[in-house]
């Protein structure tokens, strides 16, 4: 089973989920400010760049247990033949916040494996493969700071695999043909 371009699946969601919290943030400062619920008096704050870094900051948590939950069910649940799910999933293109969060976090909580903490080890799957274009991972380009972490990762883990976008070969060419992917099975 493939999930292709997760990042730009989840995406949405996350700006979703983003503007939620944003708004759950004014709704509390406004409460306190109104005198309906008892706290001590709040200083001058950039309101907006508060509510802000409070919603990064849910999402990216939730975006973290979301994989965590992801990649302990898929290795921990095994068929009656005693076998995995083997699950690809592949991300690197997604250039909006909510999209790049996506990609780093995935590879963060994968770098940092599963476990009791002292004992973390990376899981087999899902399998992590990682759309590379130079024209968005190159020095100075809008996903740099997602291809270093990817390069993180791999030094950790040896994963994610890596697919060329601007190499040669079939998949190369239908994205510069198109400018859509065909994701792989990482077994492949």
């Amino acid at each position: 089973f493939t999930v292709p371009e997760i990042d730009k699946v989840l995406g949405p969601y996350a700006e979703k989920s983003f503007q939620k919290y944003l708004e759950e943030y004014k709704d509390i400062y406004e409460e306190i400010e109104s005198g309906y619920v008892d706290a001590p008096p709040i200083q001058a704050l950039d309101i907006d760049k508060c509510a802000e870094d409070y919603a990064y900051r849910k999402v990216k948590r939730e975006m973290e247990q979301g994989y965590q939950g992801i990649e302990i069910k898929l290795n921990t649940v095994a068929s009656s033949r005693g076998d995995y799910p083997f699950v690809t999933i592949t991300f690197g293109l997604g250039t909006t916040v909510m999209e790049k969060m996506a990609s780093k976090t995935i590879l963060e909580v994968h770098a940092e494996g599963q476990g009791k903490k002292g004992f973390k080890k990376p899981v087999l799957f899902p399998k992590l493969v990682f759309l590379y274009d130079e024209e968005l991972h190159g020095p100075g380009c809008i996903n740099e700071d997602v291809f270093e972490a990817g390069i993180y990762c791999s030094s950790k883990t040896m994963y994610p695999d890596w697919l060329s976008l601007t190499g040669e070969g079939y998949v190369p060419s239908m994205y510069k043909k198109y400018k859509k992917v065909v994701s792989p099975m990482g077994c492949r």
